[in-house]
């Protein structure tokens, strides 16, 4: 029987720069963690790819955690059961083994190139590094410029929200979905990550795979500002004191708002992800007054646009660092030892099946 993959992302382009949740892609109860180093095109993302496949096909779930800025690429792999994990440790989210040895060790892929060849091509690896640093630099202040018009069309919206009734709607979701739920007698784990992200090919959302085969999902409709984020929160904050393990996913733009909630111990998600609005629905639009709404109507529209055309032009200065990204690539794949690298991969199944039960 192949085992499950979920896809999420560790790590977003945000309007307050590259966020990382890089943290809690590590479970509680690690056996082992396997940092990846190495520049560009060195094969850590392929190599974490094979992994993944090859334990699926073993019948082990796992989580694909992708990376943000080049969604083709994994930053991270977790095997489930076997409670162990890879991850790219290099910029921008270094990661440095805590216990080396006993829990954490490198796997330095920088031993598999040959640098004589990387050498000849380091003035042009510089210069597409300086370009790359430039467009993401440029993409976060597009996205930082987002952020407060966002933030007006929310502030526009929530002064007409019925804010009683919200708390009505929620308050009676909860303890529908709470009723016979009484306290684990264990501490609540809570993960925070993204579901959906800002990438060079726009934006994407893996809520599809988060939440494949969950037993209970509830689309939670809402405008900006409808409160969707505060009954995401009541949701969480409750399943934490009842001590059940809880997934919560951020909004890649403003990572404070909230795009979902997984309990799986309840085999529930609550999600804002159109994905499925096919789904038993709970609707905040109904919490709004038309009337009060209907003199911000124009600003609202006026600022929503603008977002979307801030984020577009973060999006495309996003694409040309990826370019630049494949141009370094180009001149590191050459210089690899990809035989060894494949040598690695099967002395590291050994070493992993060592934690099967």
């Amino acid at each position: 029987m192949t085992g499950k993959t979920r896809k999420m992302f560790p790590g977003g382009n945000t309007a307050n720069g590259f966020y990382s949740f890089f943290d809690y892609i590590i479970p509680n109860d690690v056996n082992r963690i396997f940092c990846l180093k190495g520049g560009p095109g060195v094969g850590k993302s392929s190599f974490m790819k094979k992994m993944a496949k090859e334990f699926t096909k073993m019948g082990y779930d796992v989580e694909l955690h992708y990376c943000s800025s080049d969604p083709s690429s994994l930053d991270g792999v977790v095997i489930k059961g076997l409670n162990v994990v890879m991850i790219d440790a290099t910029a921008p989210h270094t990661v440095d083994p805590k216990i080396p040895g006993a829990v954490d060790e490198i796997l330095n892929f920088g031993e598999f190139w040959d640098v004589d060849k990387i050498e000849k091509n380091r003035e042009e690896i510089a210069s597409c590094n300086s370009d790359i640093s430039e467009c993401f630099q440029r993409a976060f202040r597009f996205l930082k410029s987002a952020e407060p018009i966002y933030m007006d069309a929310d502030s526009k919206i929530s002064k007409c929200i019925d804010s009683t009734k919200v708390s009505e709607i929620t308050y009676e979701f909860i303890e529908k979905i709470f009723k016979d739920v009484g306290f684990s007698g264990k501490k609540s784990c809570v993960r925070h990550l993204f579901g959906s992200a800002i990438t060079p090919v726009g934006y994407l959302d893996y809520s599809d795979s988060l939440f494949e085969g969950v037993k209970d999902i509830y689309y939670l409709k809402g405008d900006i500002g409808s409160g969707k984020t505060q009954f995401l929160r009541s949701l969480y904050t409750r399943a934490e004191q009842k001590g059940l393990d809880v997934e919560v996913y951020h909004f890649p733009l403003v990572v404070d708002k909230l795009q979902a909630v997984y309990i799986p111990e309840l085999d529930i998600a609550v999600t804002t992800s159109q994905i499925f609005k096919e789904k038993e629905m709970i609707d905040l639009n109904t919490c709004i007054d038309e009337d009060k709404l209907s003199k911000y109507l124009n600003d609202v529209k006026f600022d929503k646009d603008l977002v979307d055309y801030l984020m577009n032009n973060a999006i495309s200065n996003l694409k040309r660092a990826k370019a630049n990204h494949d141009i370094i690539e180009s001149y590191y794949v050459p210089a690899m030892d990809f035989d060894k690298i494949e040598v690695l991969k099967k002395q590291v199944i050994d070493r992993i099946l060592k934690y099967k039960k």
